[in-house]
C-alpha cells in the first residue's frame, strides 16, 4: 500500500487519478511514483494550480454578442408601441368613415383629407414598422462590422464607440414607436367626435417624445464625433486596403464580398454580399412610398 505523503516526490509530475480511500479520506497518485500518496490539502492545492494555468491559457474572449448591445424589456416595449395601434385600427376599421384624415399641419388641423381604404388608415403604423426596421439594422450592420475585423489597438475604443451607437439607434426607434405609434391613432380620435380631445393629447406625446428624443440622440452624437475621429486615427491601415476592396467590385461601384460578414462598407456604402443589405435597401425604398401613399392612390 502506498503511504500518505504531502507531496510527490517529483514537482514536476501530474495527478493521473484520484480516488477514496477506505477510511473517507482523498488520495491521489503521482505518476512515476505509484507509492507516493497526496493528502486532501495538497490535493487542492495542486487543483488551484491546474485551474489558474488554464485560465492564464486561455484563448481570447469571444466578441461581443449582438444581444449585449440590447436589452428584452426594451424590445418587448418597442414591439408593444409597434404593434399596439396596428391591432387597434385593424378592430375599429369597420367602424371609420369613409372620409379620413390624411396629412396634419404643425398646428394638429387637418390639411389634407382622403378616402378610407387599407393604404391611408395602416400608412403611418406601416412607416413605424419599415423605420423600426432600418434603425435595428443600423444598429446590427455597426455591430457585425466591430466584430468582423477587430482591431487589438483600438479595442476599448471600439467598444465605447459600438455601445454608444447602439444607443442612439435604440433612441431613435423609441422616438418612432412614441412619435408614430401616438400619430397612427390619431385617424381613429379625429374621426370620433367622443374621442377627438384626444387626438389633442396623442399629439402631446408624440411631440414631447420627439424633443425628448432628439436632445438625447444629440448627446450621444456629441459623445460619438469626437470618439470616432480618434478610432479613425488609431484604426488608420488596419482595415481592408483598397485594393483588396476593389476586387470584388461589380459594375465599377457595387462592393460585393460574401467572404466580409460587414454589412455596411466605408468607401461603398453596402457589401451586397449580405443578405440584409436588401432588405436594408427594400426598407429604404418602401418609407418615401408610404409616406406619399395617400397622394400616390387618389
Amino acid at each position: 500500500m502506498a503511504a500518505d505523503g504531502d507531496s510527490c516526490p517529483d514537482s514536476r509530475v501530474n495527478i493521473t487519478q484520484a480516488v477514496t480511500s477506505g477510511r473517507g479520506r482523498l488520495t491521489t497518485y503521482c505518476a512515476g511514483a505509484p507509492d507516493s500518496v497526496l493528502s486532501t490539502k495538497a490535493v487542492r492545492r495542486r487543483r488551484a494550480s491546474l485551474a489558474l494555468s488554464k485560465t492564464l491559457m486561455s484563448p481570447d474572449p469571444p466578441p461581443n454578442r449582438f444581444r449585449d448591445h440590447t436589452n428584452v424589456f426594451f424590445e418587448v416595449f418597442i414591439l408593444s408601441f409597434t404593434v399596439l395601434p396596428i391591432l387597434v385600427l385593424i378592430y375599429f376599421y369597420p367602424q371609420l368613415p369613409g372620409r379620413i384624415p390624411g396629412y396634419l399641419n404643425l398646428h394638429g388641423d387637418v390639411e389634407v383629407w382622403g378616402r378610407k381604404s387599407l393604404a391611408s388608415v395602416f400608412r403611418l403604423p406601416l412607416m413605424a414598422v419599415d423605420m423600426q426596421m432600418l434603425c435595428l439594422l443600423m444598429k446590427y450592420g455597426l455591430w457585425q462590422g466591430a466584430v468582423a475585423r477587430p482591431v487589438q489597438a483600438a479595442e476599448t475604443l471600439t467598444i465605447e464607440s459600438l455601445r454608444l451607437s447602439s444607443r442612439l439607434w435604440d433612441w431613435f426607434r423609441a422616438l418612432i414607436a412614441f412619435k408614430l405609434g401616438a400619430s397612427s391613432l390619431e385617424v381613429f380620435f379625429l374621426t370620433n367626435d367622443r374621442l377627438h380631445s384626444l387626438a389633442t393629447a396623442m399629439r402631446t406625446i408624440s411631440w414631447a417624445a420627439a424633443i425628448l428624443g432628439i436632445i438625447r440622440a444629440g448627446f450621444y452624437v456629441y459623445r460619438l464625433i469626437p470618439l470616432n475621429r480618434k478610432l479613425r486615427r488609431v484604426i488608420a491601415g488596419d482595415r481592408l486596403s483598397d485594393r483588396n476592396q476593389s476586387a470584388h467590385l461589380r459594375a465599377g461601384i457595387f462592393y460585393y464580398n460574401p467572404s466580409d460578414p460587414s454589412l455596411f462598407n466605408k468607401k461603398y456604402w453596402l457589401n451586397f454580399g449580405n443578405k440584409w443589405a436588401y432588405v436594408f435597401l427594400l426598407c429604404l425604398v418602401s418609407l418615401p412610398l408610404l409616406m406619399f401613399l395617400p397622394m400616390l392612390i387618389s
